[in-house]
């Protein structure tokens, strides 16, 4: 039998640079930004604006966090994820970081999740507390010992829980799951600990251009969304949201209308929803992330010898906890994927070789 020696993983990055920052996802959003700028900005239905402060949103995910480690005490088996059931809303962001203040991992799923898919995603992360609202109860399969938390239902903190401290996290703790979407057989977990995510978001840092407010597109489920909540909170800007059929209908109308000059979007939404640079000429910076990049989305959102390039390609967070890699198209030549491409390595995160092919 002969014997064929495998090769070793390219690793480029053997001793990968820690950068210096937070090192819990949740301590990435500042409690005092130097910025009058409000953290949160949410459109409901069309009309009703929401706007939150840090410091609000501080106060409001405390509380929570403290419910949730009062409730999750008197559990017979106390959770380390707790699935979160809400829609895009600023209850979300509030339950997301509360669960990581409260020592937890939360896991997003979907109000449309298949009966089946739910009742094997609860299962499968040991679920005994579920934060949801009163209005998607119903998407809630019945369990046993499953205790729900609603968070449009505080009742007033109990006495009991004002003086509750913070239970100690540590870097190497899970932050969240994010599970595949199961096409081809049972769902898949990704275990994403702060390390890693907090590393990823500090690494961008220094290569993503300014901005003031960072639109929030991506479904909960999808790990893009990570990204899109806690960078623009870490630079004390401003997150903005709306309910997903407003986005979904008329989303260059979504993006004028609420000042937005950033966004990260796939190249199918770019292609799908927007028509083209001229109806968004506030936004300032494209992020694409999930696919490949197709030539109509270099062309005209790209730069040339004319106009400046708002575009740039990345990946997701859970992705990029393995390698990371941004893209910025200078030209929208033909000679794109030569040398008019800058490639700037996330070292922190970058563990395997990087090709350019010359196309």
């Amino acid at each position: 039998m002969v014997h064929h020696s495998v090769p070793e993983p390219s690793v480029l990055n053997k001793r990968p640079l820690v950068i210096e920052g937070p090192i819990l996802l949740h301590d990435l959003v500042p409690r005092s930004p130097n910025t009058s700028a409000p953290a949160i900005d949410f459109l409901e239905y069309g009309s009703k604006k929401r706007m939150i402060s840090y410091q609000s949103l501080h106060s409001s995910s405390d509380a929570l966090a403290r419910r949730i480690i009062c409730s999750a005490a008197k559990l017979k088996h106390a959770p380390i994820v707790i699935p979160v059931v809400l829609p895009q809303s600023l209850e979300l962001y509030i339950a997301i970081l509360a669960i990581l203040k409260a020592g937890k991992a939360f896991c997003p799923l979907s109000i449309e999740t298949p009966n089946e898919r739910f009742k094997f995603i609860l299962k499968d992360v040991s679920a005994s507390l579920v934060i949801t609202s009163s209005a998607q109860m119903g998407a809630i399969p019945q369990t046993e010992d499953l205790q729900i938390l609603f968070v449009d239902d505080d009742g007033g903190e109990q006495d009991d829980s004002l003086g509750i401290k913070f239970p100690q996290v540590h870097s190497c703790d899970l932050a969240y799951v994010l599970y595949t979407s199961g096409s081809t057989g049972l769902p898949k977990a990704v275990n994403v600990p702060h390390r890693a995510v907090t590393q990823s978001i500090l690494a961008h840092d220094r290569h993503i251009p300014s901005f003031t407010r960072f639109l929030q597109f991506a479904a909960p489920t999808f790990d893009v969304s990570i990204f899109e909540i806690f960078f623009p909170l870490f630079r004390g800007r401003t997150l903005v949201g709306c309910t997903r059929t407003l986005m979904l209908d008329d989303l260059p109308g979504i993006i004028t209308t609420l000042g937005v000059d950033a966004a990260e979007l796939t190249p199918t939404v770019i292609s799908n929803l927007l028509q083209g640079r001229e109806s968004v000429p506030g936004l300032k910076l494209l992020l694409t992330i999930g696919e490949m990049l197709t030539r109509n989305v270099i062309d005209e959102f790209g730069g040339n010898s004319s106009r400046e390039s708002i575009l740039w390609g990345m990946y997701g967070p859970t992705e990029s906890a393995v390698s990371k890699c941004p893209l910025s198209p200078n030209h929208s030549s033909k000679h794109i994927f030569k040398f008019s491409v800058f490639f700037f390595v996330i070292n922190s995160v970058c563990l395997y070789r990087i090709i350019l092919l010359d196309l």
